[in-house]
């Protein structure tokens, strides 16, 4: 191997350590420039920290609105689907219950995803309550995880679905 190659891959090498080395640091280190000074930084900390958990708080919320509208857009949809067979002049009656029956399950299962939702809120959980096949997942949002809380919840699904579904506690 000639220098000048030697050279190129050292040269490509140290670039790319310190590149990666750049991307991993957290970002309040990588600013050249602080609005703080010495003697505010305390008094300053303490409003952003402030402002941070608030702002976590929201994004919980936010996230676990989010999830709960995806859930819901998926039921409409299957809804949906069923509704335009059960509509359609050139489906065969079969077909047709079978939509139905389908639309009245998925009903079902929106009203206990409602149900469980509304009980958890009451116990200021923050979640998202998905109803798909045999299972019912159950996300939680703002509760950092622990046995007690997840037997609580899941106490409170299983009177609600009355062992129907198989129930599953997600924290995030």
């Amino acid at each position: 191997m000639n220098k000048q190659a030697l050279a190129f891959l050292t040269m490509f090498s140290l670039v790319l350590m310190l590149s990666v080395y750049y991307v991993t640091l957290p970002s309040d280190s990588t600013s050249v420039m602080s609005n703080q000074t010495a003697s505010g930084e305390q008094e300053d900390s303490k409003d952003s920290e402030q402002e941070n958990t608030s702002k976590q708080d929201n994004e919980k919320k936010d996230s676990a609105e989010e999830l709960q509208d995806q859930i819901d857009q998926k039921k409409e949809t299957q809804i949906n689907d069923n509704n335009q067979v059960v509509a359609d002049k050139d489906s065969e009656e079969k077909d047709k219950e079978d939509a139905l029956s389908t639309m009245e399950e998925v009903k079902s299962e929106q009203q206990l995803q409602t149900d469980i939702k509304n009980a958890l809120t009451k116990q200021k959980l923050n979640s998202a309550v998905e109803i798909k096949d045999t299972t019912c997942t159950i996300t939680i949002f703002d509760t950092k995880a622990d046995k007690k809380t997840a037997a609580n919840i899941m106490k409170t699904a299983k009177d609600i679905v009355k062992n129907q579904y198989l129930i599953e506690v997600a924290f995030k």
